[in-house]
């Protein structure tokens, strides 16, 4: 067996991405202080979340305003999912969402009607041709609301690439300075998880939960773990920004093993399709009983999904005897 000392550091983290997306071309969907009460990629039931939530002031009736220049490209309404929902296609290769609207303008609500005694239905998914509804950067569009599947007021918004509808992290597109964020993430809780026949974990077989403290510098550190044979390691984790204190999800958690890269998932862009492996990356078995989400830093069956990247080792931590090492 050996000791494996684990010391994990969270600090903020710079949204940015590899890829250049505009951040100049477009302003923020609502006109009062930005306020956060759910993150791109967060963990939900059975997805990742697709956008940001914006909080409105407890309140429905706020203007919704068209981010840029474009055209309404796709109305959808429905007693589920985002409710009223506005899809705004832009000239430059991307189209914003707009979900959970109590009413549209007049201009839509006139189009709307047509298609409603057209179609006979109150729910419609439809998909205006370019010159139907042309809209101009800072036109109120909506009133925000609380349609849908929603639980109180505020505002669902997106990107996505016009072509492929991969869905974007919104502060890639400048927001990332519309909302103040100096906190760090909070680390719940650290479980190793046995992984080989022989895997052990402080003698145990099953996933235990190791002891952490917070230092001065804002790092956490956990005790020395005893180890045999294979073990990867899960994270309980949340974020919050400035003037918000719901628990949201954080933007990147990468690791290493004795310096070098081991596991990082990282919320800047993924597809539809995607989503459902959220129940193969956080340890489900746990968050049904328990309902805590412990994101795995480690790929025990490979799956497809592009927010993930690991070393040879799928993050898997392999114990040799009499060695140390540290994991951070």
């Amino acid at each position: 067996m050996k000791y494996i000392l684990y010391i994990l550091l969270f600090a903020p983290i710079a949204v940015f991405s590899q890829n250049q997306y505009p951040k100049e071309d477009f302003i923020p969907p609502l006109d009062i202080p930005l306020s956060l009460s759910g993150t791109f990629g967060e963990l939900r039931s059975n997805h990742f979340h697709s956008g940001i939530d914006f909080r409105t002031q407890q309140k429905e009736g706020l203007n919704v305003i068209a981010v840029a220049d474009g055209y309404v490209s796709r109305i959808k309404i429905s007693t589920f999912g985002y409710g009223k929902a506005i899809y705004i296609t832009h000239p430059n290769g991307y189209t914003s969402v707009y979900g959970h609207l109590l009413k549209t303008s007049s201009k839509i609500d006139d189009y709307l009607k047509k298609q409603h005694y057209a179609l006979e239905s109150f729910e419609i998914d439809i998909f205006p041709k370019p010159e139907d509804l042309v809209v101009k950067q800072g036109e109120i569009i909506a009133l925000s609301g609380n349609t849908g599947g929603s639980g109180g007021p505020h505002l669902h918004f997106e990107y996505r690439d016009s072509k492929t509808e991969k869905i974007i992290n919104p502060f890639f597109f400048g927001l990332d300075n519309k909302v103040k964020d100096t906190r760090i993430p909070v680390i719940n809780e650290i479980v190793v998880y046995p992984l080989s026949e022989d895997g052990l974990v402080n003698q145990s077989q099953i996933p235990i939960q190791i002891p952490i403290s917070q230092q001065k510098d804002g790092s956490y550190l956990a005790t020395k773990v005893l180890a045999k044979g294979e073990i990867g390691i899960g994270v309980n984790t949340y974020d919050q920004s400035d003037n918000n204190y719901g628990k949201n999800g954080v933007y990147k958690i990468s690791s290493t093993l004795d310096g070098k890269p081991s596991f990082e998932i990282t919320f800047d862009t993924f597809s539809y399709d995607e989503t459902r492996y959220i129940n193969a990356y956080i340890d489900y078995n746990r968050f049904k009983k328990m309902n805590q989400r412990v994101q795995k830093l480690f790929l025990a069956k490979k799956y497809p999904l592009s927010l993930v990247s690991s070393n040879q080792n799928n993050g898997i931590i392999k114990v040799g005897n009499n060695l140390s090492h540290n994991y951070k």
